[in-house]
C-alpha cells in the first residue's frame, strides 16, 4: 500500500492514464500528488487541496494507513515468532487464491466502491467527490480500480514466489 500512497509515482502514472489531471493541468495535479504523499508521511499539509471537507476526508484515510502501518507490523512480527517453512509455503498458496478472488470486485467496482466499502470504513459522505475538490481530479475511480488491480497482482506474485522458494527449500534434506 505504501508504493500506492506515500510515493507519489504511482499517483503520477495514473494521470497519463486518465483524463482528469490535463483537466485541471499536470503541474497542478503533481504538485497536490506530491503534497498528498507528503501528508500522508505525516511530512506536509494540504496547501493545494481547497475544501475542508476534503481535507477532513483525507485527515480520516491517513489515519486508517497509520493504524494499517501498525496493523502490518504487528503481524509482521508474529510472522517472525510463529515461523513455520511448511506452514508459510502452504499458506502462501492459499493466501495468493484469496487475493486473487479479490479481482472479481472489478467488473462491478462502482457499486463496490459507492455501496460497501465506504460505508464500511466512514460513517459520513466526506469521501464523496465533487469538481471543487482536488481529489476529483488526481483520484478518480479508476485510479482506485487500478491501484486494487496492482495491489493484487503485487501480493499474488509475493506469495507464489514464498510457496515456490519455501517448497524448493521444504524438499530438500
Amino acid at each position: 500500500m505504501s508504493l500506492t500512497f506515500y510515493i507519489p509515482q504511482w499517483m503520477k502514472l495514473n494521470c497519463e492514464w486518465h483524463e482528469r489531471c490535463g483537466v485541471i493541468g499536470y503541474d497542478n495535479a503533481y504538485r497536490g500528488i506530491e503534497e498528498l504523499a507528503s501528508y500522508f508521511r505525516h511530512q506536509g499539509e494540504l496547501y493545494s487541496f481547497r475544501t475542508a471537507k476534503e481535507k477532513t476526508h483525507l485527515k480520516e484515510v491517513r489515519g486508517i494507513f497509520d493504524r494499517m502501518l501498525i496493523g502490518g507490523v504487528i503481524a509482521l512480527i508474529l510472522l517472525i515468532l510463529t515461523y513455520d517453512r511448511k506452514k508459510v509455503s502452504r499458506y502462501a498458496l492459499i493466501n495468493a487464491a484469496i487475493i486473487l478472488s479479490l479481482l472479481l470486485v472489478l467488473p462491478f467496482f462502482a457499486t463496490f466502491w459507492r455501496d460497501i466499502f465506504h460505508p464500511l470504513l466512514f460513517r459520513n459522505n466526506l469521501w464523496i467527490n465533487n469538481r471543487s475538490d482536488l481529489s476529483f481530479y488526481i483520484m478518480p475511480r479508476q485510479f482506485f480500480k487500478f491501484t486494487i488491480a496492482l495491489l493484487v497482482l503485487l501480493s499474488v506474485t509475493v506469495n507464489v514466489i514464498l510457496w515456490l522458494v519455501l517448497r524448493r527449500n521444504a524438499k530438500k534434506p
